[in-house]
């Protein structure tokens, strides 16, 4: 009788093992979604995280990407027909190529001030609080629990809009925490005095910047060359670190654009790691 129960239970476990490895999907993503305080603001926020596909089966250490506006980066999670298509562009790579995405909800109608590095006519700058949560909470807190590359060299921040603004504000501030930024079609007419910010700062050799936009967005393309030529007076900063900007013929300010070259940004942050 006893060997009996034996057996059962050792049948029992192993159909459990077998099981739980059943419930994570070999050769696809997978998304966690978290929910963190932002004490620098008093509020909380969902922050979505898309993991590699072989993120469970592996030991290895991955890249990472912040991005902004998770609500809008991803095809599969929510099923819209308009996002970046982060997850699909992952997939379709080889697992060696993939990073960990880490998107951050925004604030609602919070938005514009969460992303405005200064105060506008909009409402009050809580930019800098909010990089203030992502450099002392939110990166600590995924380098904690999952396994990351640390780094400035394998750490990216992007957005687009008032995202892609605050991403390149976020990339000049803290360029040992975030050593590329993916700027995608940035607002910067809203906050003109991040030109002064970057003529006051120094740019790290090592810091990075892709920037894209279309040129039927106003006067998006003028600012971006603008902030282009720029950064060029600077030292440490070449076309290794700063290609040219990417400006896309008949493509308007949405996330159309933003899919369409989102890849190549890809391509180029992790060329090199």
């Amino acid at each position: 009788m006893k060997k009996a129960l034996l057996f059962t239970t050792i049948i029992l476990a192993v159909v459990l093992q077998y099981s739980k490895a059943q419930t994570v999907p070999a050769d696809t993503s997978h998304y966690i979604t978290i929910n963190l305080d932002i004490p620098q603001l008093q509020r909380k926020r969902d922050v979505q995280i898309l993991l590699p596909a072989d993120y469970y089966r592996s030991k290895r250490r991955y890249p990472v990407i912040y991005m902004q506006d998770a609500q809008n980066i991803y095809d599969k999670k929510h099923g819209s027909p308009v996002s970046w298509g982060v997850d699909s562009v992952l997939e379709s790579l080889p697992m060696n190529e993939q990073v960990i995405i880490v998107g951050i909800n925004h604030g609602g109608n919070q938005r514009i001030a969460e992303y405005s590095p200064y105060k506008t006519k909009y409402g009050p700058a809580d930019g800098p609080a909010y990089i203030e949560f992502l450099v002392h909470n939110l990166k600590p807190y995924i380098d904690t629990h999952y396994r990351t590359k640390p780094d400035a060299k394998h750490t990216a921040v992007a957005g687009s809009s008032m995202g892609g603004l605050i991403a390149f504000y976020a990339g000049i501030k803290y360029p040992e925490v975030f050593g590329t930024a993916g700027v995608f079609s940035p607002s910067l007419w809203i906050n003109p005095e991040v030109d002064q910010f970057v003529k006051e700062h120094n740019i790290s050799k090592r810091s990075r910047f892709f920037f894209a936009c279309g040129d039927q967005e106003g006067n998006e393309a003028h600012d971006v060359l603008k902030m282009d030529s720029l950064l060029r007076t600077k030292k440490n900063v070449t076309r290794k670190n700063l290609p040219e900007p990417v400006i896309l013929k008949g493509q308007q300010h949405n996330e159309r654009q933003w899919r369409l070259e989102f890849p190549g940004f890809y391509r180029w942050f992790i060329k090199d790691l």
